[in-house]
């Protein structure tokens, strides 16, 4: 199947239409039609010699692809959880990664490089200060922004982080007590370091004076959110603000990584057009080698007009669908929670899933269904017309569950009886129901919400609340499992079938997510919006 000679038996016609498209397609990895060819043989050829994938984990259901569009998965094996029983099936990432993803290094690194004498450049950021999906989805974003830029990343000082202040002995958190942020594979992608520490290396380079040195070290140590206080974090953010670079980014805007661009060239008109098309009426912020000028990259994203509620996909885009697809793996194998929230929610999901499988219920080839689920958020979202009764809840989705199906409901109702007019229909339980099981009482309480997205993803059918970000996490790893988006549905009317279109609505906005961020990955290019 050589560029010169063609397919077997092609006409003229379609010869001249291949050539077409491998001289497109070569355009965007900056090679020649015949170059390209090439590389596609070459990677062929990789992907002949290794293990066929179509009935292994690693096909991940409707988001995978055939072994042969996959080479970045030569070498992966699906992630393992540290547990007590084999909940394996609830580690929809990879680790190890690929191969070729595991040698991966970033185009738009400049400055210090690891084995080297050079300074070590950071980023530093402020937590959102909605929720924490809100708080999640930004710290997507700046984790991307470390691993792409080459930086070592500070995480904020503990701090009281909203609605997670459910252990009343310790109210200060860190992103560290969710995420397996300092395992060897994740070091490799990303340096983290804390605040307190970053504060004790660089000090000299942050220019603190000597009188407000122990405040702010104090400060790093942890913080609060009240003005007044000696601690307030504020107090340390303003002068990151001052010594480190604030790129001029926020929700009205998108992050574009061009390798043309960020080395001062011209984007090739292909690459204009994606941006354009991406980005839409928002203003386009490019990624340049003089952003790595300054050892600090500071972003403001708890502060108004800079907050950075975006899924991460529609925030951030690389304009080479190699390396885009490679950050959307960085996000779905290293930013998952830690062992022991999986471990402790695959207890349940096994609980529910065999009181299913007794009403006849069947699971997946994912290790999913034998229930299905509901997220009913009743606490304090703004968005009031989501906020429905429970027999309206039941009258829109009732054709979505199998007669007699167990409904697995994640909430923040604490009145269990608001349920009553669905509970006429269906068994309902609840996280409350597992307590024991699972031993929820010697984990830490801010797990619990995570849990209940664990658990809500595994459903047969799931709907959830519009707007609600968690509601969109969970239609999110649902798709890591290789789930059809069109089993995620929400309980009102209007927006019921959102996730059954490929877009719905500007990539920006937070209301819900799409398949953009999971269906295709795991190949090279940009994936095909006809199977989600």
């Amino acid at each position: 199947d050589g560029f010169q000679g063609g397919e077997a038996g092609e006409d003229e016609a379609t010869r001249k239409a291949r050539i077409s498209r491998l001289a497109q397609n070569g355009k965007e990895h900056h090679l020649t039609a015949e170059e390209f060819e090439e590389h596609l043989r070459n990677e062929r050829e990789k992907v002949a010699a290794a293990v066929d994938r179509s009935d292994s984990p690693l096909a991940r259901g409707i988001a995978g692809l055939s072994a042969s569009e996959t080479p970045a998965l030569i070498g992966a094996s699906r992630g393992h959880i540290d547990c007590d029983v084999d909940v394996d099936a609830l580690a929809y990432w990879n680790d190890p990664q690929g191969d070729r993803d595991r040698n991966l290094q970033s185009a738009f690194v400049d400055g210090a490089v690891p084995g080297t004498d050079a300074p070590t450049k950071y980023i530093s950021f402020q937590p959102d200060t909605g929720g924490w999906n809100n708080i999640r989805m930004s710290m997507e974003n700046m984790f991307i922004f470390a691993a792409s830029l080459g930086r070592t990343l500070v995480l904020p000082p503990p701090q009281p982080l909203y609605l997670l202040r459910a252990d009343k002995k310790e109210k200060l958190r860190g992103f560290a007590d969710f995420y397996p942020l300092q395992t060897e594979a994740f070091r490799r992608k990303v340096k983290v370091i804390s605040m307190a520490e970053f504060l004790e290396r660089e000090g000299s380079r942050l220019a603190i004076p000597a009188e407000d040195l122990e405040a702010q070290k104090k400060r790093a140590e942890g913080c609060v959110h009240m003005k007044k206080s000696d601690v307030f974090c504020d107090d340390l953010y303003a002068h990151l603000i001052t010594v480190g670079y604030v790129p001029e980014l926020g929700g009205k805007s998108c992050a574009i990584f061009d390798e043309d661009k960020f080395h001062g060239k011209v984007m090739t008109g292909a690459n204009e057009a994606k941006v354009k098309e991406f980005c839409g009426e928002r203003k386009s912020f490019f990624v340049t080698s003089e952003m790595q000028d300054s050892f600090l990259i500071h972003f403001r994203t708890s502060d108004k007009g800079y907050r950075m509620v975006n899924h991460f996909y529609g925030f951030l885009l690389f304009t080479d669908p190699v390396v885009d697809n490679y950050y959307k793996r960085f996000v779905r194998d290293f930013l998952h929670y830690r062992d022991s929230i999986y471990c402790a929610a695959g207890k349940i999901v096994k609980a529910v899933q065999e009181e299913g499988q007794s009403t006849g219920i069947v699971i997946d080839n994912e290790g999913g269904g034998g229930y299905s689920s509901l997220h009913v958020r009743r606490g304090d979202l703004q968005y009031k017309k989501v906020k429905i009764s429970a027999q309206q809840w039941y009258d829109n989705t009732k054709e979505l569950w199998e007669p007699g199906e167990i409904l697995y409901i994640a909430t923040d109702e604490r009145n269990k009886t608001f349920f009553d007019p669905i509970k006429e229909h269906h068994p309902v339980r609840f996280l409350d129901d597992y307590w024991e099981l699972a031993g929820l009482g010697d984990l830490d309480p801010n797990y619990m919400g995570m849990l209940d997205t664990i658990v809500a993803a595994r459903g047969r059918n799931f709907a959830g609340t519009y707007f609600s970000t968690f509601t969109g996490f969970i239609c999110r790893m649902r798709g890591y499992y290789g789930m059809s988006s069109k089993t995620c549905y929400y309980g009102l009317e209007a927006y019921k079938y959102t996730m059954h279109t490929w877009h719905q609505g500007p990539l920006h906005i937070f209301s819900h997510e799409w398949p953009t961020g999971w269906i295709g990955i795991d190949g090279d290019v940009v994936p095909s919006q006809d199977v989600f």
